[in-house]
């Protein structure tokens, strides 16, 4: 039997990866549509597909799926989440805000249209329901996705905020109310037609904030939609300030049929065991352990696309640098290439059983600076997948397992930040904690994978 890691985030807050396009189809090919020489006899290329818990490698039935990726509002090539067995896996659907925010809309169509009306923000609004892009945007999410974020229009798009990132954007000349407002009118839209076109996905309505009051005024646009759950992005996300947000959540009573909240763009370990921590503490005010927080990454893919990189699992010792996915970068090595010598694969994964790194290669050409194709990418990306959840549950286990707990691998500073966080959804003390917490995360050494640094793609995604 191969690691099924589903149940072990029974107790957890659970890391969900971004999942590619690519990934999602290719996982779903046989070793025959591959022409390299250099398979490995014993593995099939559909075990790649860790959403099915018959893999031989390993299986996790969570993962984030992003309908910005899709042109049509089908998917219409074989893919893992479309093929999914929906009673043991759950997928989070994005809404493709982000897309929106640079511009990089995938349906030539939806694109042209708001291209048309990009410099008239009057003109924009007036014609947004026309696009198509929303109810395209539904439809997918209705069919696909089990949890679907809104579509919120990011704040960070307005011109008036100069991100460079929505340079593109043809939303950028509205004003941030004007954004706001056209996030509430996509929210009647979805109240009113979730389940039109599929089993229909339970809705997270996303909180926003970008400075300067921003937040309030949003979450008083927005908070009374009755909806199964949030998403945090922009500054609600933030470690310190999502936990603020979650007690406001609390306090106005709007996670008392909230089933999931999901913090958008975060990786483990750290945001692990923060999380978890806050989901324990919600789990016993609200009374109920179906109440589940989720956070997501795209870096087990940006890691092999930008980087063609391994991830390295954290040491975990008292030392707070050892709590870092690092990653090590693949040797173009002409002699594994051609098989002139042969190297184990070294890295702990279950890739480890199958393979050697000369399946890596896919040609020997001397001159090349890279020997990947999309077979040995895939696999890289497999490991990188496997070593994040690896890194979160095993951060959890060592705080709060029955079995496996050791707090000696856990900085103190991380200890007490866990603590602060169980006692604040309870404690009448929340300024002093507040006060407590706010300092201990603001100088923590959260050194997970910086991908942004290797990539022209905003940092917090949202």
């Amino acid at each position: 039997m191969s690691e099924n890691l589903t149940n072990l985030y029974k107790n957890y807050a659970v890391y969900l990866p971004s999942i590619q396009q690519q990934y999602a189809e290719l996982a779903t090919r046989s070793n025959k549509s591959f022409t390299r020489q250099n398979i490995p006899k014993n593995l099939k290329f559909e075990d790649t597909n860790f959403l099915n818990e018959n893999s031989k490698l390993w299986s996790c039935g969570w993962g984030l799926y992003s309908s910005g990726q899709f042109e049509k509002a089908q998917i219409r090539k074989n893919d893992i989440v479309k093929d999914r067995d929906r009673t043991k896996t759950t997928i989070i659907g994005d809404s493709g805000g982000f897309q929106l925010g640079t511009g990089a809309i995938s349906n030539t169509k939806e694109k042209a249209h708001l291209e048309r009306y990009k410099n008239d923000a009057n003109d924009q609004i007036a014609n947004w329901a026309d696009n198509g892009f929303r109810q395209r945007t539904l439809k997918w999410l209705d069919r696909y996705a089990d949890y679907a974020v809104t579509l919120d229009m990011v704040l960070w798009a307005a011109e008036s905020f100069n991100a460079k990132h929505a340079e593109k954007s043809q939303i950028r000349k509205l004003s941030i109310q004007q954004l706001i407002d056209l996030s509430v009118d996509n929210l009647e839209y979805f109240a009113n037609y979730r389940g039109t076109w599929g089993k229909g996905a339970k809705i997270l309505n996303v909180l926003q904030d970008i400075g300067d009051g921003t937040g309030d005024i949003w979450y008083n646009a927005v908070k009374d939609f009755d909806f199964e759950g949030w998403a945090l992005g922009s500054n609600t996300s933030k470690i310190f300030d999502s936990i603020k947000w979650l007690r406001r959540l609390l306090e106005d009573k709007k996670l008392e049929k909230a089933e999931l909240v999901h913090i958008l763009q975060k990786s483990p370990p750290f945001k692990s065991i923060v999380y978890t921590s806050a989901q324990r503490a919600l789990r016993k005010v609200l009374g109920r352990d179906n109440f589940t927080i989720t956070f997501d990454s795209s870096s087990p893919f940006q890691l092999v696309g930008l980087r063609n990189a391994f991830a390295l699992p954290p040491k975990f010792t008292s030392d707070e640098n050892s709590w870092v996915i690092s990653n090590e970068i693949l040797k173009q090595d002409i002699r594994l290439a051609r098989n002139e010598i042969t190297k184990p694969f070294p890295f702990n994964s279950p890739l480890s059983k199958f393979m050697t790194m000369n399946n890596l290669y896919a040609h020997d050409t001397d001159d090349s600076d890279r020997f990947n194709d999309n077979y040995s990418n895939q696999l890289m990306v497999n490991h990188n997948l496997y070593t994040y959840h690896k890194a979160s549950i095993d951060a959890c286990d060592l705080i709060f397992s029955d079995t496996k707990k050791d707090e000696t691998k856990v900085p103190p500073k991380y200890l007490e930040i866990c603590n602060l966080v169980e006692q604040y959804f309870t404690d009448d003390n929340k300024d002093e904690i507040e006060k407590k917490l706010e300092q201990l995360t603001s100088k923590t050494a959260d050194k997970e994978a910086e991908i942004a640094l290797y990539n022209n793609e905003l940092d917090e995604r949202r």
